[in-house]
């Protein structure tokens, strides 16, 4: 019995210790790409120190070992906390409609590689009526399911082929203009997986341009470095994380190159407890109106896909200071792993910024 409760109490003790400490390395993740995709696993990591800090409470007695434990994971809770409370409660401010000016609403929303129940999603789009959509993961057979329904109703379009994150889409009620400053690879290879970008030129009824910039980014960590024999161990390291920061580097580059005010919109597989995420609104004067807006993973696969809460902020809906957003929020399920973000907007004046 003895030994069963020394066991418990050093697996305790050691998950408390090593989640925060990962905690901490989020913390310090303006330090390094690495560091800062362990924001991606705040959720966990908050739930891992308090439960454990609970744990410590339970099963150890008084002590110099106690107090420790006890001090790791307030240090870890106070990490984590001072990354993911403000983005959770803040928010930035909204407008009120100006009389006269027009208003459009936009859907963005990662349909999900292995949803094929289309007709549930133009129910969907029908139901809530946007006027400009963004979809990714928008591949083959979610293209012959959906575009036949929805086309009628958005009769302008273009879409992106290629590999998992080049398979985005626009769809509108009202004509644009892709710009060069697309980017659509329709042969990528495994190792070349690119970000697709679909920057479209739309003009309101008073005759004011803006722009909707759609996209996918990858993930903030490749694994594959690892495996490769003919690089040392820091350029593995480094290899980890270039894609992903190329990616930033690149649509940072697309944006600031646009004249005049603009969303962006997409999956960009980056939380918004992300630094890299913050750092690039900064860097191309974004407000990030979707920030603490949970979408993913509403499906998880148990034997099975299984639906379960969404935890993850990812997806994302930003716009330049001459947009005025009046609303932001979620949407419900749609049989997709993602959830849609939903956004009413209307554009400056020229005159009024």
């Amino acid at each position: 019995m003895g030994v069963l409760v020394f066991m418990v109490r050093a697996g305790v003790g050691l998950g408390l210790v090593g989640a925060s400490l990962a905690a901490i390395g989020a913390l310090l993740g303006f330090m390094h790409p690495l560091l800062d995709a362990l924001n991606h696993l705040q959720p966990f990591l908050l739930a891992g120190t308090l439960a454990g800090s609970g744990l410590v409470l339970v099963l150890f007695r008084r002590g110099r070992a106690k107090r420790l434990l006890l001090g790791a994971g307030l240090a870890g809770l106070t990490a984590s906390g001072i990354i993911v409370l403000p983005e959770q409660f803040s928010a930035p401010p909204l407008s009120t409609p100006v009389e006269g000016r027009q208003v459009f609403t936009i859907m963005t929303h990662n349909l999900f590689g292995m949803n094929y129940d289309m007709a549930r999603m133009a129910d969907v789009i029908a139901r809530k009526d946007p006027d400009i959509i963004a979809l990714q993961e928008y591949a083959n057979m979610q293209r012959a399911g959906l575009h036949p329904r929805i086309v009628g109703r958005y009769p302008y379009f273009v879409r992106c082929a290629g590999r998992k994150h080049s398979y985005i889409a626009l769809y509108a009620k009202m004509p644009f203009r892709l710009e060069d400053s697309s980017q659509c690879a329709s042969n990528a290879s495994l190792d070349n997986n690119p970000a697709a970008r679909l920057v479209a030129r739309f003009t309101d009824r008073d005759g004011t341009p803006f722009h909707v910039v759609a996209t996918h980014l990858n993930w903030p960590v490749q694994i594959r470095p690892l495996r490769n024999n003919q690089l040392g161990w820091s350029e593995k390291i480094a290899a980890m994380t270039a894609r992903k920061q190329g990616e930033w580097a690149d649509l940072a580059t697309a944006m600031q190159s646009l004249d005049g005010p603009a969303v962006l919109v997409g999956d960009f597989n980056s939380t918004s407890w992300s630094y890299s995420l913050r750092n690039f609104a900064r860097r191309v004067g974004l407000t990030r109106y979707s920030r603490g807006l949970l979408t993913y993973p509403k499906l998880f696969y148990i034997m099975g896909w299984r639906e379960t809460p969404a935890i993850l902020p990812i997806d994302h809906l930003m716009a330049s200071k001459d947009i005025r957003m009046h609303a932001v929020w979620r949407g419900n399920t749609t049989g997709s792993d993602h959830l849609p973000i939903y956004g009413r907007f209307s554009v400056a004046p020229v005159d009024q910024p």
